[in-house]
């Protein structure tokens, strides 16, 4: 039946497979269950599926990258893009409601884009970007992605069945994440983090995926569990979850925003009273909407991707901690200096 629908889906929606609106080109998938994904991906042009390796590798106007998938267990899926954005691009989920849509989904995103130096010495700088998101059955976002940009994802898949018996059903499972699985209101959770464990987890998904023949089934099950673990801590340490059920055109302009900043971590703050000007918004809701996406206020955010900016330099470059700050666009070298240790628990001076 599955086949069925998408075959169906495929041949009333092929006519329309992009549009283009606010800057972005507009593409849709059908999104009830990783297979219906796997499948409706597999019959879009320019894609070349290799089913031994459970790959499928894209080449179109719009991207190019690789998208692996493997299916663990009944009801338990991995999936993995790693993507190069050649135009800005929109993803809309579809549902077909001739499908069960019961998946629940955990996704670790990391977006590189590139940051508009001041100073030609130094180069564009590569920044990162990295997300935990949580999606339940049936209410994923639109996804937009800019050009230029490189995105890899980590999505793991499991339906209302595998969640009930490993999740609802385990003793050992927080109250939080329990409650947040009944919460009929928390649809989208969105989470910003620099975490070292997340990272150290990034590296062994890669060689799950990318080392052998094909996924490694056996590691993946493993890391399913870790990453739970690590989402079942991060949900704990933090409160205030903000629900991001946005209408599009919202969504968007935070996304838009969410860009600039990042492009332009070199400069200072431009403010509340620019952007809501800028995308007229109202200062009041361009607060709401981003904490709702990002998790953070939008000053937050900006201080803590310049600092983690900040700490690449130090890393991995020659330039003293004053050529670091200025490049920041600090006049002050203290008050760098403190915005530093705010964010990484040390001064840029210990690091040296």
């Amino acid at each position: 039946m599955v086949l069925d629908r998408i075959n169906n889906w495929f041949t009333l929606s092929k006519q329309y497979f992009f549009t283009y609106s606010e800057g972005f080109f507009n593409l849709s998938y059908l999104s009830n269950s990783p297979e219906a994904i796997i499948q409706s991906c597999i019959k879009m042009p320019f894609m070349n599926h290799n089913a031994e390796k459970q790959l499928i590798q894209a080449d179109t106007p719009f991207m190019k990258g690789d998208f692996y998938y493997t299916e663990l267990e009944d009801g338990l899926w991995f999936l993995n893009t790693k993507q190069v954005y050649k135009n800005n691009v929109s993803f809309k989920p579809i549902y077909d409601q001739f499908l069960p849509s019961d998946y629940y989904v955990i996704a670790l995103n990391t977006v590189q884009s590139k940051s508009k130096t001041q100073n030609y010495k130094f180069g564009d700088a590569v920044i990162e970007n990295n997300s935990v998101s949580f999606s339940k059955p049936g209410n994923d976002d639109v996804n937009y992605h800019f050009k230029n940009s490189r995105e890899t994802m980590y999505m793991l898949y499991f339906n209302e069945a595998w969640a009930n018996k490993n999740i609802l059903g385990s003793p050992s499972t927080p109250t939080a994440i329990e409650s947040m699985f009944i919460d009929t209101h928390q649809v989208f959770i969105n989470y910003c983090h620099s975490n070292l464990s997340f990272q150290k987890l990034t590296n062994n998904l890669i060689n799950a995926f990318e080392n052998f023949e094909k996924p490694n089934t056996f590691l993946l099950k493993v890391l399913s569990l870790e990453f739970l673990g690590l989402f079942y801590n991060l949900f704990d340490e933090k409160t205030g979850f903000v629900s991001a059920d946005l209408a599009s055109d919202s969504l968007l302009k935070i996304k838009k925003i969410e860009h600039e900043l990042m492009t332009n971590l070199h400069g200072k703050f431009l403010g509340i009273d620019y952007f809501s000007k800028e995308y007229k918004i109202s200062p009041t809701k361009l607060k709401q909407d981003f904490k709702a996406v990002y998790g953070s206020s939008i000053f937050s955010f900006f201080q803590m991707h310049k600092m983690d900016l900040a700490l690449k330099y130090l890393n991995d470059s020659d330039l003293k901690i004053k050529e670091i700050a200025q490049e920041l666009s600090y006049e002050n070298v203290s008050k760098f200096s403190n915005t530093f240790k705010k964010f990484h628990g040390k001064l840029p001076s210990d690091y040296k």
